[in-house]
């Protein structure tokens, strides 16, 4: 079965340097992760993190994104499979770079996460 090991959430900023900074400074985030369009920022010794995604045109809309971080050693395939058994559906599979895949899906009320 797919054990959830931390949440993640996503939320849009206008600049990303100045977000990350913001993090850092006020709750003791770090950088775990970076490209042009995203940051992680992670909570050190833990696994729970939250993206600050490039959007200035949404930044202060609060998350647009909901994560389920599931255990590596499960794995996405198992973690659909239960997903599906439980009465869910994915919605969409993908990579969010080499080797990171994720998969969007509708528990059993329609509401979309990620895992």
């Amino acid at each position: 079965m797919a054990k959830v090991t931390s949440l993640l959430y996503i939320v849009p900023v206008a600049d990303l340097d100045r977000a990350a900074r913001f993090y850092k400074d006020a709750f003791d985030m770090e950088v775990i992760y970076r490209n042009e369009g995203i940051v992680f920022v992670g909570i050190p010794g833990t696994e729970s993190s939250m993206g600050l995604l490039l959007d200035p045109e949404h930044a202060g809309d609060g998350p647009q994104n909901v994560g389920l971080h599931v255990d590596h050693a499960v794995g996405l395939d198992a973690a659909i499979r239960d997903v599906e058994a439980a009465g869910g559906e994915v919605i969409e599979r993908g990579e969010h770079a080499p080797e990171v895949p994720f998969a969007r899906i509708a528990d059993i009320d329609g509401n979309v996460l990620e895992i």
